[in-house]
């Protein structure tokens, strides 16, 4: 039966190619809407896998790139839409954060501590619970974006702690990219509503400037039914599904320095009786975070460049939810609040023939890490731990031209965190071979690690042994082919060997080094872009995820063994308009009770006015066409084995710019 669906997605996916392939002959458009050449556009030239620019097809890892016309054409309304249309990722909401599955592997419960989140390449994950934020709290808007780096595979050997399965760098436009005012509102399905007021300029002089200040409101289902809680209000949920968010962020440049900084603060309603709270109760979450970060980037000489930054970040976060209906009645207060600031210095040099290396001292000081729980009719906090400490990595990395077609990128990452006891020390090697001028194959390994964040290392029983790091190893082999004509096919085999995974002792729920898992699967991707603006894309990623943790190498939950991805753009009335089309495939996966959540589709269709008519542009996006109330897996913070998300929505955006 195996063998039978895999047939089934290998001949849907060539068929698929093949139609791409046909219609790049039959196509012979001359509009064109790209300043640059088709092979440039499918040829990406990166900064996130090797922290210096390089061509995808150079970078030591299979890179994948979301642009701004990817989000305009497509309509993703937050990261975390984006990020579901990236080969090998996949998304789940518990109706108070999403969460990012990576390969066919998502650990329930785990806030994407283990995929680093950045912006402009600055670390965005909190320091409590190594949040990474995706969805309504991520600290972004939309349209702010210029492209998203996704860097699958390990990348401690650049970026230390998190990046265990991947890095996603989010690049922020620049103040030109604006060039005046643009005032746009939101409204759609579920009461939901968003204001927005952008402000970009260069002077003549080179100084730019960009601002942004958004907020959002949605009050979300009116009723949502949950069948464990029948025998409460009929199982129904009344107005519990309301969120609001307020954005700020701004980017000064003058010269050799530029000044960032961002605020979010989002507030979300929990409909789902989490942590055994009572249902149809009172029950919310807010988090808020920001950061300020001061970058100098400058040329010594022709072949050194030096960047020296500083930064502070803070973040804080507070639920609240009724736990007993007794008298008197108890209410759970949970809170966390975290600072920390710290530096790093940078050089990269070209001195050598056919080399190109960097090497940097970064240093970050968790200044307050302090996590609170109690209940708010009781005198004594059930728990309060502090915590504080040092994050120090001195990294190195070259770039070697061995011959005009062989190409060899190593770096190492050594590492002190202050949560663990030892120093972490992680390679990554790259293999890049130009086998021909068009066709790359690439030859991969790397280590990383994660580890415990504060919930996790202080939380356990005093007498209780303190967690240590998670590892992982991964190997990966990359081919890539980009024939001409805007065409680019893709390969890769990968295998992930992840050990010491942090999980809950589930006779003293205390946080234990016992989970184990290893990933051995394959993807496929073809891209095919016209002249004209045109796009289509499909993927399709397979793995099998095993838990080895106990020797049973049973399937892991929450890991879908296919996913199947298509994206097609049409530009429409000379490009006055853009209509786009996205269908996601995610097959069936085991629930936390080894239950089976069904496969599903999504499909989404976005119509957007990509050039401005009288100063406006406007979409309409309509999310979940075929209504699909599918079933992702719950965590073990719920009741619930799955939980249903929302059917058919829509989204109408106008936007003014003068």
């Amino acid at each position: 039966m195996a063998i039978l669906l895999h047939f089934k997605y290998l001949r849907f996916f060539l068929l698929s190619v093949t139609l791409s392939c046909t219609q790049q002959l039959l196509a012979q458009e001359t509009n064109k809407v790209y300043d640059l050449p088709l092979e440039q556009l499918v040829n990406y030239e990166v900064v996130s896998a090797s922290r210096f620019k390089q061509k995808s097809s150079e970078a030591p890892s299979a890179v994948e790139v979301l642009t701004a016309e990817n989000i305009r054409s497509y309509g993703w309304r937050t990261l975390a839409d984006a990020l579901n249309s990236i080969r090998g990722l996949y998304i789940r909401n518990d109706r108070n954060y999403s969460y990012l599955g990576n390969r066919g592997l998502s650990r329930a419960g785990d806030y994407n501590s283990r995929v680093l989140i950045m912006i402009d390449g600055r670390r965005m994950n909190e320091t409590i619970f190594d949040s990474g934020f995706i969805g309504e709290e991520f600290m972004l808007d939309m349209n702010l974006i210029e492209r998203i780096e996704y860097v699958p595979g390990s990348g401690s050997s650049v970026y230390g702690a998190n990046a265990l399965l991947g890095v996603v760098n989010v690049i922020t436009k620049r103040g030109r990219d604006i060039d005046g005012v643009r005032l746009s509102g939101e409204v759609g399905s579920l009461d939901t509503y968003r204001a927005r007021a952008t402000f970009g300029k260069q002077w003549k002089n080179g100084a730019e400037l960009l601002l942004n200040g958004s907020h959002f409101t949605s009050h979300g289902n009116d009723k949502l039914f949950f069948p464990e809680y029948s025998s409460i209000n009929g199982g129904i949920a009344q107005d519990k599904d309301q969120e609001r968010s307020d954005r700020a962020f701004g980017k000064l440049s003058y010269g050799d320095l530029t000044l960032r900084g961002g605020y979010v603060s989002r507030y979300k309603s929990i409909p789902t009786s989490s942590y055994d709270a009572l249902f149809n109760e009172k029950n919310y979450s807010v988090d808020s975070q920001g950061y300020l970060d001061l970058d100098y980037l400058t040329q010594i000489d022709t072949n050194l460049g030096l960047e020296v930054r500083g930064f502070h970040h803070w973040y804080d976060y507070y639920s609240l939810g009724p736990y007993d209906s007794g008298d008197p009645r108890i209410e759970s207060f949970e809170g966390s609040d975290a600072r920390w600031w710290g530096g790093e210095v940078k050089l990269t040099g070209t001195q050598f023939d056919h080399h190109k290396w960097i090497t940097g001292l970064e240093a970050q000081y968790d200044q307050r890490q302090h996590y609170i729980l109690y209940d708010i009719n009781s005198s004594d906090p059930s728990y309060n731990r502090g915590n504080d400490g040092w994050r120090v990595g001195l990294y190195a990395q070259d770039e070697f031209r061995i011959t005009r077609s062989l190409l060899l990128n190593a770096g190492l990452r050594l590492d002190h965190h202050h949560l663990i006891n030892s120093l972490q020390l992680n390679p990554r090697i790259g293999l890049i071979w130009d086998i021909t001028p068009a066709f790359t194959a690439k030859l991969l390994y790397g280590s990383a690690f994660r580890a415990p964040n504060l919930y996790e290392h202080d939380l356990n029983r005093p007498s209780a042994k303190l967690p240590q790091e998670e590892l992982i190893k991964s190997y990966e082999a990359v081919a890539e082919w980009y024939p001409g004509g805007g065409v680019k096919l893709l390969g890769t085999l990968f295998y992930n060997n992840i050990s010491k995974v942090l999980i809950a002792d589930p006779t003293t729920n205390n946080t234990i080094n016992g989970g184990k898992f290893q990933t051995l699967g394959f993807e496929l991707g073809a891209e095919k872009l016209w002249d004209n603006g045109r796009q289509l894309k499909l993927t399709w990623t397979h793995n099998n995820t095993r838990d080895v943790s106990a020797n049973s190498g049973s399937w892991a939950s929450d890991s879908p063994k296919n996913m199947v991805k298509a994206h097609y753009a049409e530009p429409l009335f000379y490009n006055k308009l853009s209509l786009g089309f996205e269908e996601i495939f995610v097959d069936e996966r085991l629930t936390s009770n080894n239950n089976i959540a069904p496969s599903y589709h999504l499909f989404n269709i976005n119509l957007a006015l990509t050039k401005p008519l009288y100063g406006f542009q406007a979409s309409l996006g309509v999310y979940n066409v075929l209504d699909q109330h599918f079933k992702i897996v719950a965590g073990p913070n719920l009741t619930q084995d799955t939980l249903a998300m929302d059917g058919r929505t829509a989204r109408f955006r106008l936007e003014y710019g003068f």
